[in-house]
């Protein structure tokens, strides 16, 4: 759940809970009962720890090895709705370049300062604006898809055959989640 829907089911629980128990305490009857019921559990969904867990089972994970300097830098992760087609470019031995031009690319972003994939608590608060990103190793990117789901890549090394070394060569690994889902937690 993204923060504005946390905000929106919390607020909503609340109020629920709130009138269901005012109107319980001035009327006891069976309708408000369930009202209170159904406001406790607008609050358990908010935390409730099968919801994530579900989702992580769902959740495609792999480490990528490619030449990005054949197929035009495009490199395939995911499929059907989880599907992300990756474009990359030179930049040099510890950066690369990432757009947002494949069709099913709506955006790209780095997300600053966080070193594990994991760490990533909110995908779509980084800023998407731009049409290429420059990712150097250890950084993540993260992607969004035309189906509303995001993808985090992390760049674990970058060969550059212009600059020491015998290949062109990206290895990363990637999470992609699924259903719209932007926590990476």
């Amino acid at each position: 759940m993204t923060k504005t829907q946390k905000t929106i089911v919390l607020i909503c629980s609340i109020l629920a809970f709130i009138g269901f128990g005012l109107w319980f305490y001035f009327d006891r009857g069976f309708e408000p009962a369930i009202g209170i019921i159904l406001g406790i559990a607008g609050f358990a969904s908010l935390g409730f720890p099968q919801a994530k867990k579900k989702y992580k089972k769902e959740r495609l994970k792999w480490k990528v090895t490619f030449d990005y300097s054949n197929n035009n830098g495009n490199y395939f992760i995911g499929k059907d709705e989880m599907l992300f087609e990756t474009h990359w470019t030179k930049a040099s031995d510890t950066s690369i370049h990432l757009y947002k031009d494949p069709p099913s690319i709506q955006g790209v972003a780095i997300a600053q300062n966080k070193a594990r994939i994991k760490d990533i608590k909110d995908a779509s608060e980084y800023d998407m604006s731009s049409r290429s990103r420059t990712i150097s190793e250890s950084e993540i990117a993260i992607l969004k898809n035309n189906f509303g789901n995001y993808a985090a890549i992390r760049i674990l090394d970058i060969k550059d055959n212009t600059r020491n070394d015998n290949r062109d060569e990206l290895h990363f690994e990637y999470v992609i989640n699924p259903k719209g889902l932007s926590d990476f937690s």
